[in-house]
């Protein structure tokens, strides 16, 4: 039996690249002993924090042994070790609001999306639409720790959500 993606993955004349996985993205109910595990139990390098404000979005990027003082070692970020810790935000009555909160009150503790590194994300949007690709943000939006990203619908992946991360250079 042929499998129905054996001829798209040998098809190297596509418009977009995809550099590598970036980082999962992990929504945990109790991000700050998520955040602690991976840390101090498991001794991973927390590479930083940000609050993305327009997605009342905590987020901390947790690095893998190939990460010294918050660099990767031969400048590699374009391979799978990093995960991304998301925390919602909380509003004046402490109470939990955004997408993250969104999706922990609808899925609760998970994987929340796989982030893939492109080398232009603009060119990657205007790609996939082309193919008639659904996608969240139509434009490149700044992401947490100076990235452009935008994010494919679960619509158009099979149920999975899709970050598109462009590094800054």
């Amino acid at each position: 039996m042929r499998s129905t993606w054996s001829a798209s993955a040998t098809r190297f004349d596509r418009m977009i690249r995809v550099l590598g996985i970036n980082h999962v993205g992990l929504a945990p109910k109790d991000p700050a002993k998520a955040r602690w595990f991976f840390t101090e139990a498991l001794g991973l390098p927390a590479l930083g924090e940000e609050l993305v404000a327009d997605q009342q979005t905590m987020t901390v990027m947790i690095g893998s042994a190939s990460y010294v003082d918050g660099a990767p070692i031969n400048g590699c970020v374009n391979s799978f070790d990093r995960l991304e810790i998301l925390a919602p935000g909380v509003d004046a009555g402490g109470v939990a609001q955004g997408p993250i909160a969104a999706f922990l009150a609808k899925r609760g503790s998970g994987i929340h999306h796989v982030a893939l590194t492109v080398a232009d994300v603009a060119k990657a949007i205007a790609h996939l639409t082309a193919l008639g690709v659904r996608m969240i943000d139509q434009a490149p939006r700044r992401g947490a720790h100076a990235t452009r990203i935008a994010f494919v619908h679960p619509e158009s992946t099979g149920g999975l959500l899709v970050e598109l991360v462009q590094e800054a250079t």
